[in-house]
């Protein structure tokens, strides 16, 4: 008996990737590091796209799709006297890389919505499913003062 599961993943998985007009760069934090000036660091590792992987590789530029629940998830929380919007949004990419929550996704382009250039979202869980066509990526964005990935006060 033929495994219809298989093969309906090697014909979705593909179109799921067309739909990925996107670009993104996501990070992962690594230690935050206090210098003896008091200068605040915290670097980061490119996980994807992988430095190594070069322009052959299907996935060399990032691709991505981002979606915004229909059911708005928005939070107004205060913190040090600054008020933040937190809005969920969900990344989908392609199979291959494993993320962990905390990972930063920034939008390097998206031909279809200039305005998501830019924007930096924090892995909140990884959505993880038999038989997905793409990887989902449950991500926090914080409207409000600046998210610094690598470095800053």
């Amino acid at each position: 008996m033929p495994d219809v599961a298989a093969y309906a993943l090697s014909v979705l998985r593909p179109i799921a990737r067309e739909r990925m007009r996107a670009t993104c760069t996501i990070d992962r934090p690594g230690v935050v590091v206090t210098a003896p000036d008091g200068e605040v660091t915290c670097p980061a590792t490119r996980i994807y796209p992988a430095p190594t992987w070069g322009s052959s590789h299907p996935d060399y530029r990032g691709p991505c799709y981002f979606r915004y629940p229909g059911m708005a998830f928005e939070q107004t929380p205060q913190a040090g006297g600054q008020v933040f919007t937190l809005s969920r949004g969900v990344v989908k990419v392609p199979f291959g890389v494993a993320f962990m929550t905390g990972d930063v996704v920034t939008v390097v382009s998206d031909p279809d919505n200039a305005a998501m250039v830019g924007k930096v979202l924090r892995v909140g869980s990884v959505g993880d499913q038999s038989q997905a066509t793409a990887q989902r990526l449950l991500c926090d964005e914080y409207q409000g003062p600046p998210v610094v990935v690598g470095g800053g006060a």
